[in-house]
This record gives C-alpha cells, structure tokens and sequence, in this order.
C-alpha cells in the first residue's frame, strides 16, 4: 500500500460525509478505498477523518486566510477536502508539516477535482502552524453551519448548545459497561469506575483490549445506562427493549435475570444485538418487527423505548452531525417517536412502568412527547426519578422529575452524552 493511501482514503471518506450526506459510520462501511487498508493504516485514516469533522469550522477559517483569489468557498469541492484532511494532519493530529504536505499533494494525484491543483494546494497547506487552532476562540456554536447552531441553540439554550459544540470537538473517551468484576477490568486497563457499572479509558482498540474476546464489557457511553438503572429490571420479570439495536440495554437487562424481548424493525441492525449476545453469553429473545405493528402475546413487566432521535446528544461521538443533519432530519422523528411511545404503553401490564428515553437533548423530542402523551392518555402518569437514583447525575434531574444529562450535568470527568430519559407508570 502506498503511503498516499490512507490519506486518499481519509479524502474520499470526507466527500462521502460532507458531499453526499453520509454518516460517518455509513461511509467507513462502504468506502472501498478505506476497507483496502490494514492495521494501522486504517486507523489512520479514521483519525485524520475524525479530526476534520470536529474541528471543520475553525479549520475552515484557517484555510480561508490563505487561499487568495476566489477564496476557499469557491473551490473545487475535491481540492477542498484535500485541504480539509491535509489541515487536519497539521493542526488537529500535529504530523510534522513536510510529510503532511507532501504526501497529502501526492495523494491529491488521485483525486479527479484536484490532481491538476497540486500547487494550490501546496502552497496553502505550507503556510499551516500545529498550533494555528489554538490563535482561535475556544469551542462554540460559531463554528457550526449558521443553520444549524441557530436551531440548537433556540430549542435547548446558548449554554447548553455551546456545550455541545465543546464535546462535538473533543475526542470523547471511551466507556465500558462490565458485566462483573468491574474493578478488576478498571485496574487491568487502566480506566476509572463511573457510573452504575461503568469503566472509562482515555481509548484504544476496543478488540485487542483484555476481557473483549470472553465478554466480559460492552462498549456504551455511561450516560446511555441511565434508562435500563431507572427502570431496575428484576430477575424473572419480562421486559421488552423497543427499537434495541446495537444491543447495549439489552445486554444491561440480561445481566439482571429478567427475561427480555429485544425487538427492532432491521433485520441487519438485530444481527448486532445477536452478536453481542453471543460475545457476553447472554440470553434474549430478538425479533424483527415494526413496533407500531407488532403485538404482543401477553403484556409485559417493563417496556423501554429508546426511540429513533436526530442524535445531537452524540455529536461528540459523530462529530459530522451538524454538517450533514438537513431541517427535515430534525423534524421528522416527533411523529414516529409519538407512534411508538403509544405503542410502547399498550404493551405494559398494569402494574409495569414505561421508560421513554431519546439521545438528543432536543424538547421536542424529549419531554415535549412525554407531555403529549400524558394529555392524550390519562391512564398514565410520570414516576419522578430521584436525584439518589442516579449517583453522579444528579445535577441532571429536570423539575418534573425527568433526566437530561448533558456533556456537564454529571460529576465525571470528560462528560457524558445527552441523554433524555422520562419513567412512566399507570396512573
């Protein structure tokens, strides 16, 4: 492999992303220019990827300080993501300026938009520092598309969209759900305990890290455990995990000796859940279903929605959102997550509770639905979670006794994701 092969990578990953409107999972699973990589090569590529999207807005201003004449807006879209992923190199991973530069003017070679602007692009890229990003103001909503932060920022706040902004630019650690034996696994990899049952790493290849192969953890960002504590399954009962995939609440429930029913409407997304279940030698009943169709054979202890969501509460952990998420993405989930919380209650038994919970710290999706529900459906009521219910988090508790964790509302270190989480009963 030449080594102008993760860069060419790392350019075709970013037009897929910020040209076509795909995820950045999506496009790491179908560029074939990534998947011809190996080892280290391949991480690479996804670190010079990453580090593009996080800091895209200040290094955008960077680059247009330097390129003269038209100006950087009014480049050929593939000279400019050359320079996007050569920016990143320099400014973001700090990889010394000449191989940078060389070897992203190499890589350009193969890249139809800009193989006859190697000159622009040297030029440009020549006149980086490693430290240009830290001459800017700190993280803000500022470096988002103008549409974008302005929505955020109406629906949840200045401060808490420029917290976000702030975790969108950070590399965001890495958290391990165990399923025993949690400080013996802190201890062996390095990581501190958090949370329930949680262990945090500043990292690392989540395959060659110790207890992988033999299932003893799960990869799930702390706050995401929240929803399965609040409900607190109990051995024997039966609990349905709607819209389940990949499969984290699932394994949470399992752990606890309830028998649980993991229902997704993907075939392809339950196959995660069923690979997870078999890494942890866990038990489950998966099954592909549409929800809002689906019926139940007898109602359940304990239904736990965690509906689809327009994600602005993982930005940190896909830090293209705010370049590829349209106005239509942020207002088509209300209507389906509405459908599904309506079907998630008619499959609870009359003493179960209901936890509605969404990773997106936006109202409408969040307690909005909740309280949209509760006018329509009179039989039910919230059960208000306690600020000694969740250790750690208790700055998240809202006055009506839901939880919204966002990237400062708990006492750790490096934050959380935003989380949105509501526990219903019948009234």
């Amino acid at each position: 492999m030449s080594i102008k092969g993760p860069r060419l990578a790392a350019i075709a990953l970013l037009t897929r992303i910020l040209d076509h409107r795909q995820t950045l999972d999506e496009a790491l699973g179908q560029e074939k220019l990534y998947d011809q990589l190996e080892g280290s090569d391949r991480g690479f590529a996804r670190a010079m990827t990453s580090a593009a999207l996080r800091s895209l807005g200040k290094l955008e201003l960077i680059l247009s300080k330097h390129v003269t004449g038209r100006g950087f807006s009014q480049l050929d879209p593939d000279v400019k993501q050359v320079l996007r992923i050569g920016a990143a190199q320099i400014c973001v991973l700090k990889t010394p300026a000449h191989a940078a530069v060389s070897e992203t003017v190499e890589a350009a070679r193969g890249v139809e938009g800009a193989k006859r602007a190697g000159g622009l692009i040297n030029a440009v890229l020549r006149k980086l520092n490693e430290d240009d990003l830290e001459t800017l103001p700190g993280p803000s909503t500022e470096i988002w598309p103008e549409g974008f932060a302005v929505r955020l920022e109406a629906a949840v706040g200045a401060d808490a969209a420029n917290a976000l902004a702030e975790a969108q630019s950070d590399t965001p650690p890495l958290d391990l759900t165990c399923l025993s034996d949690r400080k013996l696994y802190a201890d062996r990899l390095g990581g501190e305990e958090i949370g329930p049952a949680s262990i945090r790493l500043d990292g690392g290849m989540v395959e060659s890290l110790m207890g992988y192969e033999g299932g003893a953890w799960w990869v799930q960002d702390v706050a995401a455990t929240l929803p399965v504590h609040i409900m607190a399954p109990k051995k024997g009962e039966r609990i349905l995990d709607m819209c389940a995939a990949p499969g984290g609440k699932t394994l949470q429930i399992a752990v606890t000796g309830a028998s649980v029913t993991a229902l997704d409407r993907s075939a392809k997304r339950l196959r995660l859940v069923k690979q997870n279940l078999e890494r942890t030698n866990l038990k489950a009943e998966t099954l592909a279903a549409d929800a809002t169709k689906w019926t139940a054979p007898e109602p359940f202890d304990g239904v736990l929605l965690d509906a689809p969501c327009s994600a602005l509460g993982t930005l940190r952990r896909h830090p293209e959102g705010p370049w590829i998420k349209s106005e239509e993405d942020l207002s088509r989930f209300p209507q389906i997550q509405a459908r599904l919380l309506r079907a998630a209650a008619d499959m609870v038994g009359p003493s179960g509770r209901l936890i509605y919970c969404v990773c997106t710290p936006m109202p409408r999706e969040g307690v909005e639905i909740v309280d949209e529900f509760l006018e329509v459906m009179p039989g039910w009521k919230r059960e208000p979670v306690t600020a000694e219910e969740v250790a750690g988090f208790e700055k998240a508790v809202t006055d009506k006794g839901d939880v919204l964790t966002l990237p400062g509302s708990c006492e750790f270190e490096r934050g959380c994701d935003a989380f949105y989480i509501s526990r219903l009963v019948r009234a």
